[in-house]
């Protein structure tokens, strides 16, 4: 009897001894891009991934190429579930002129922000709410 008390005092002490409960993320990128900032709130909401895994993402930037694109690495050693493959991509997500959709391209990528494995062939184009 004392031995099964014991062995249960010890298992709730360890139980409160550990991690400190984990704070929610949300991604985020350094911009003073007027279209980014805009449209960072709604791309959060379009992409559930992006806050999920932010402890996973590295180097996040924004990059001017045919459209304004927030860009981020993604670590080798990460917290994405193993089948989406997405340790060592770099990510874009990319933001029409007008803030009205974006798109991605990579299917690694494509799991990540809608945090499923079963994403749509070709580019994926999800629409914006507007933060007007």
């Amino acid at each position: 009897m004392r031995k099964g008390v014991l062995t249960l005092a010890i298992g709730v002490l360890a139980a409160c001894g550990g991690e400190a409960p984990k704070q929610p993320t949300v991604f985020s990128v350094s911009t003073k891009d007027e279209l980014v900032l805009t449209s960072l709130p709604s791309i959060r909401q379009a992409c559930p991934g992006l806050d999920k895994y932010a402890g996973s993402f590295q180097n996040a930037r924004v990059e001017e190429q045919f459209r304004t694109a927030i860009v981020f690495d993604i670590n080798e050693r990460n917290a994405i579930p193993e089948p989406y493959k997405a340790g060592g991509h770099s990510c874009f997500v990319e933001i029409e002129k007008d803030g009205s959709a974006i798109l991605i391209e990579k299917k690694a990528c494509k799991s990540v922000c809608l945090d499923r494995l079963d994403t749509p062939d070709g580019q994926l184009k999800l629409p914006l709410v507007s933060a007007k």
